[in-house]
């Protein structure tokens, strides 16, 4: 039985993309799971330690802001994206 060119073509793409979305997921996954053992061995070697514990603290509050701020910076370029979108489509 042979397959037509196109439908053979269709899974191959729709194989490719799901395999790169996998490896994506597995990097980011993989990434998340490194810098949570940087907070988690940070804040135990911080155990007992006052001063050390409020600058981890700190720490983690610096980086929430630098997080809202990438938040906002990506919302932004989808709303220009978006709107660019329902330009050309008009």
């Amino acid at each position: 039985m042979t397959m037509h060119p196109n439908a053979f073509a269709g899974m191959l793409a729709y194989g490719m993309t799901d395999m790169l979305m996998s490896a994506g997921r597995a990097v980011t996954e993989a990434r998340q799971a490194r810098i949570q053992d940087a907070w988690a061995t940070a804040l135990a070697s911080a155990r007992g330690d006052a001063h050390q514990m409020s600058q981890i603290a700190v720490a983690a509050i610096d980086r929430v802001g630098e997080l809202e701020e990438e938040v906002a910076r990506l919302r932004r370029a989808l709303r220009q994206r978006s709107d660019a979108l329902k330009s050309v489509a008009r």
